[in-house]
This record gives structure tokens, C-alpha cells and sequence, in this order.
């Protein structure tokens, strides 16, 4: 096997079925450079930016050339990458693809399959440490605090994000719906799927073994 093959990971995934925790493990255990899209976007939304500017000052929304100019500002092209947020929409999903193809990476799109029925007790469930940002769930054994509502690392109060409510969860399921199928479709041969209703650390080892298979 080539040992300078490089790899892009893709992670997709409802909301709330795992993706930005198995992500993160699969950063942990690999050594992959992780992009998050939302965490560079928050970067380049942050006072002083032109981005910043054009989205508060002057109400430009942000679309798919911001996210693309974004995405290649911290490109760095290391020789595994795992991508979580991007692709959202059609020309994303072809733009990406191209982008990669282009930098010469094998593509894997690790698509979390979950019963969606579940996902808004898990979700609803989800709590933070507004100090180190850590993630807790109440409801799956692996992410529950050892004092219910303090963090474990810093003692502090643990706090639910602003959308992790049923009718906002429900609106982020529907557009993520309406644009999945069309997403596996362009990444259709490079599809590895793996059952995200499982516990965490078997989630993890599956997406490891099937990625062991083509590096």
C-alpha cells in the first residue's frame, strides 16, 4: 500500500446523531487534522473582519463562495483530514468533491445512520461547560457528568446551547433531510456507513475499522 496516500474523511450525520463527538475521538485516535466549518466560520465572523462587516454591518448572507473562500484560507493540505460541517448544500457537495479530487485525496464519507425518531431525546439531552466546552449528555451513560449538571473538569454549571430545543432541533432535521439524500448522491461510491444508534466507543471502532481498510 502507497504510504503517502492521503485521505479525506467526510462526517454526515443528522442532528444530534454523533458526528461532532466521533469526529473529535477520530481526531484523538488518528492524529487527522479535523476542520470544523462552523469553527472557521466563527473565526472570520469575529469584530475587525471584513466578513464580520459585510454579514452584521452591511446584511450580506453568508453563502456558499464565503464558505468556499473560508474553507481555503485554513486549508493546509495535510495528508489526512477529516471535515465536519461541509458539505450542506448541492454546490458544496460538488465543490468539495472537485477541491479534494484535486489536492489528490482518497474520499470517505462516513455517514452516521440513525433512528431519527431517537435523536430528539438525545438532543434535548445535551449539555456544555461554558468554561472548557466540554460535552455531556444526559441520557448516554458515556457522556453523563459524575455530578448531574457540573462539569467533571472544572466544576462549573453545565448549560444547554440555545438551539437544543424540540422545535428548533425539528427545523435542523428538515433541512438536513431535504439536502442528505442529495449529498450521498454525489459522494455515492465513496459512502461508508456505519450505525450511530450503537454506544459511543463502538460508533468509534466501527469508523476506525472501516477507514483501516482504505489507508
Amino acid at each position: 500500500m502507497d504510504s503517502k496516500k492521503k485521505i479525506a474523511i467526510i462526517m454526515l450525520g443528522a442532528p444530534g446523531s454523533g458526528k461532532g463527538t466521533q469526529g473529535k475521538l477520530l481526531e484523538d485516535k488518528t492524529g487527522f487534522k479535523r476542520y470544523v466549518m462552523s469553527d472557521l466560520i466563527k473565526k472570520e465572523l469575529t469584530p475587525g473582519t471584513l466578513l464580520y462587516k459585510q454579514v452584521f454591518k452591511e446584511g450580506i448572507l453568508l453563502n456558499d463562495s464565503h464558505v468556499f473562500e473560508i474553507f481555503r484560507k485554513y486549508f493546509k493540505s495535510e495528508s489526512d483530514i477529516i471535515l465536519d460541517g461541509i458539505p450542506r448544500t448541492l454546490d458544496q457537495a460538488y465543490w468539495l468533491y472537485g477541491f479534494l479530487k484535486n489536492h489528490y485525496y482518497t474520499i470517505k464519507l462516513i455517514f452516521l445512520n440513525v433512528d431519527e425518531t431517537q435523536l430528539i431525546s438525545r438532543i434535548t439531552s445535551r449539555y456544555y461547560c461554558p468554561k472548557c466546552h466540554r460535552l455531556y449528555n444526559s441520557q448516554l451513560k458515556e457522556l453523563m457528568p459524575k455530578i448531574e449538571g457540573v462539569c467533571d473538569d472544572d466544576g462549573e454549571i453545565l448549560i444547554q446551547r440555545d438551539d437544543d430545543t424540540s422545535q428548533i432541533f425539528n427545523e435542523r432535521l428538515e433541512i438536513f433531510n431535504t439536502v442528505k439524500e442529495i449529498i450521498l448522491n454525489v459522494y455515492k461510491a465513496e459512502i461508508l456507513e456505519v450505525n450511530g444508534d450503537e454506544d459511543i466507543e463502538t460508533v468509534s471502532k466501527e469508523i476506525i475499522r472501516k477507514i483501516i481498510l482504505y489507508k
